[in-house]
């Protein structure tokens, strides 16, 4: 067939080469590229304390904001992520310069992403039993941050966001976790998921804690409080669900509800294992993340998608319902198209759909020698053998080198940049040390609880 009547630009050999659908990294924050290393042995309540304290600010620019957004995507598109759901936390209040400059960093390097602005209008002291009582006055914000008129400015903005952001880069909402946010807001968040027909990203029963929190603000579990609200629709994307009941579970699967996995950080951070094959058993379907960069460390997916194929080996001596290599692909692909209201563009490789694809070498000594390819793309591959990287027909890798972003300008600028990137981390240590012993007894007073 001619090329030319097919508006073909450029025609890639892919001998020796195996093609999968482009990876789907289902939640990811951009925000904390910078800290990547920086702790380890911390539960999540503790760590939220240290790691980015609430007290303290860190005054990013755009450009920093930019930078930091295109290394990541560098990371994910040279081990073969193309969609990206990141879920952005800018500190309140928003700088609008800083935000579109996060969303023009995934236009620039081509990726396909959405990508929230994430809010919750409670203040911190109050998302954690026991902490208001705990925290002296001066370690509280001011009220009026947390008031009605504070949370419609960001619902405006959000809707400014949603009009304007559209395409292969797009705005989709966030509001963080029901145990930070008022009903009423929450109410408003999913009112305006169905007027754009937009998912809604919201952590939910990530650790022991939030599982005791469910219990000691609402009498009952986070997921049935949502339910109550009218929160658990096709667009809600409940992300980690480790600590969701059989109860839970039901209710996520009758809404048609999704769920993203994020195994890393839920070990690093010892939150725990979630119970996917629970979820997949009920028709849940699931994405996998990897969620922080400095509670997971890293933005590759085949790290989690390994983990995924691991860790519920564990859970069940019923090895026919064990989650394995095929499962775990699926959630990385498919799943993650879901989660994102992606499934029609991208996730699969047929006919109808973007060209959303890896190509990887089977040369390679992941796949040295060719016994099951499945189980050595999730159990040998590490990204190494991403070899080809294209979203919507344009290639973003060739031959392992970048041609959508300068990859040495964009480090050499980064490295002239990052001591004063780093002062504005170091700088919020103090503040963290200051806080973290009410936090960690208000870690403890809810783990006796349990």
């Amino acid at each position: 067939m001619d090329s030319k009547k097919l508006k073909i630009a450029k025609v890639l050999s892919a001998q020796d080469k195996l093609i999968i659908p482009g990876l789907i990294n289902a939640h990811l924050h951009s925000h904390d590229r910078f800290d990547k290393g920086r702790f380890d042995n911390l539960p999540l309540e503790v760590w939220m304390a240290l790691y980015n304290p609430p007290t303290a600010g860190r005054d990013w620019t755009a450009r920093e904001c930019y930078l930091r957004t295109i290394l990541g995507g560098i990371e994910m598109i040279k081990s073969g992520t193309t969609t990206v759901i990141d879920d952005l936390h800018p500190g309140f209040p928003f700088s609008p310069e800083c935000l579109d400059a996060v969303f023009q960093a995934y236009q620039d390097i081509g990726m396909r992403a959405r990508v929230t602005i994430a809010y919750a209008d409670k203040p911190y002291y109050q998302t954690i039993p026991f902490l208001e009582e705990l925290l002296p006055q001066h370690l509280k914000p001011a009220p009026e941050l947390f008031d009605e008129a504070s949370h419609d400015s960001v619902l405006a903005l959000w809707r400014d966001f949603a009009k304007r952001w559209k395409g292969r880069v797009q705005f989709i909402l966030s509001p963080s976790g029901p145990q930070r946010c008022t009903d009423g807001f929450l109410r408003k968040v999913w009112d305006l998921s169905e007027v754009y027909g937009m998912p809604v990203v919201v952590h939910v029963l990530e650790t022991k804690v939030q599982a005791i929190t469910g219990r000691h603000f609402y009498g009952k579990s986070i997921v049935a409080h949502m339910q109550d609200l009218g929160l658990l629709t096709p667009l809600t994307v409940l992300v980690h669900c480790v600590w969701v009941n059989d109860h839970d579970i039901e209710l996520i699967s009758k809404a048609g509800a999704s769920v993203v996995h994020n195994p890393l950080s839920n070990l690093k951070l010892g939150s725990g294992i979630a119970p996917i094959g629970k979820m997949l058993e009920a028709g849940i379907n699931v994405g996998i993340g990897t969620d922080n960069h400095n509670a997971s460390d890293t933005a590759n997916l085949f790290e989690a998608m390994k983990t995924t194929a691991l860790i519920h080996k564990v859970s069940d001596h019923e090895y026919n319902k064990w989650t394995g290599a095929k499962e775990a692909l699926h959630m990385a692909t498919q799943g993650g198209a879901l989660c994102g209201g992606l499934s029609e563009e991208t996730g699969k490789i047929e006919p109808g759909k973007k060209a959303d694809l890896v190509l990887l070498d089977l040369k390679a000594l992941s796949f040295f020698p060719k016994n099951n390819l499945l189980n050595q793309l999730v159990f040998s591959e590490n990204g190494a053998a991403v070899d080809t990287v294209i979203v919507d027909g344009n290639i973003l890798m060739e031959n392992r080198r970048l041609i959508s972003v300068d990859e040495v300008e964009i480090l050499w600028e980064l490295r002239e940049r990052i001591e004063k990137i780093q002062k504005k981390i170091t700088a919020g240590i103090p503040d963290g040390r200051e806080l973290e012993p009410y936090f960690r007894k208000a870690y403890y007073r809810c783990i006796e609880m349990a």
